[in-house]
């Protein structure tokens, strides 16, 4: 499937998802916070909302934190949607709720249309369709939401063209593999690579250094594919230095040693140039 028609079945299908069916015992809305104990006037401005979420977290008072935090969710605070869907999503300073961490990432994705470029509601919007697509693609349980790749790709597709979401490239690039492996999904999976490489990505760069080694429906490049992957393998961190480090090292292994010896070079002048 072209990105172009992936991308126009995004900005309809985004729109018109079905509102999340609410597990039992599940409160969004409900808290023990309220402003006019707290504040003066009829409507404290969202700053002065998260400095008391800041302030009664910092005193220990969980409660009241999140309670604030969900008043100005109420209110239509993207940041403060985020920061309630990272919580439930983690289990940071609540009880740990991927039905609840869905719903709040879906209030931030719903208002896609009305956020604007170099503003922080537009990477809390590109966040919380990254965060939707792989609740999508795994399924949550909690919330009765089964595994929908297709779901997930209009996620993907979205954050990743729309906002040019490097994680999203990346995921939406991995989905692209995992399909047919025709010509046509590889190149777009590489083209969605290239883009999050260049902002940094270090799992997009090992990815792409692999296709490139590989010659797979692209340009066979051995040695720039080898030194990427070593490039990765040096910067990766957390979970993503295992695979990273287990596919460079296939690689390495099954490479001349001309080739080994030419990535190296090539990946140390990289490292000295960052």
């Amino acid at each position: 499937m072209r990105i172009s028609r992936q991308f126009a079945t995004a900005i309809v299908c985004v729109g018109l998802l079905a509102p999340l069916s609410v597990a039992p015992g599940m409160v969004l809305s409900a808290h023990a916070f309220d402003p006019a104990k707290v504040f003066e006037g009829d409507k404290p401005s969202l700053r002065k909302i998260f400095k008391f979420f800041f302030t009664a977290r910092k005193q220990g008072n969980e409660e009241e934190a999140v309670g604030a935090l969900k008043y100005a969710a109420e209110q239509g605070s993207h940041a403060a949607q985020w920061k309630l869907g990272r919580m439930y999503q983690t289990g940071d300073g609540v009880k740990k709720n991927p039905a609840a961490a869905f719903e709040f990432f879906k209030q931030v994705a719903d208002g896609y249309t009305d956020v604007r470029p170099g503003t922080p509601d537009w990477q809390f919007t590109a966040n919380a369709m990254v965060a939707l697509g792989r609740y999508y693609r795994d399924g949550v349980p909690e919330a009765g939401i089964a595994p929908d790749r297709s779901e997930a790709q209009v996620m993907f597709t979205t954050a990743a063209t729309y906002f040019d979401h490097p994680d999203a490239q990346f995921e939406l690039a991995r989905m692209y593999l995992e399909g047919d492996n025709q010509r046509v999904e590889v190149v777009q999976a590489a083209r969605m690579l290239k883009s999050a490489s260049d902002a940094g990505h270090v799992g997009a760069e090992a990815l792409l250094g692999h296709l490139l080694y590989e010659g797979d429906h692209l340009r066979r490049d051995p040695v720039r594919g080898l030194s990427m992957m070593l490039d990765a393998s040096r910067r990766a961190t957390g979970t993503d230095s295992k695979w990273i480090e287990t596919m460079q090292e296939e690689a390495f292994a099954l490479a001349s040693e001309d080739e080994r010896r030419a990535a190296i070079e090539a990946a140390q002048v990289k490292s000295a140039q960052q």
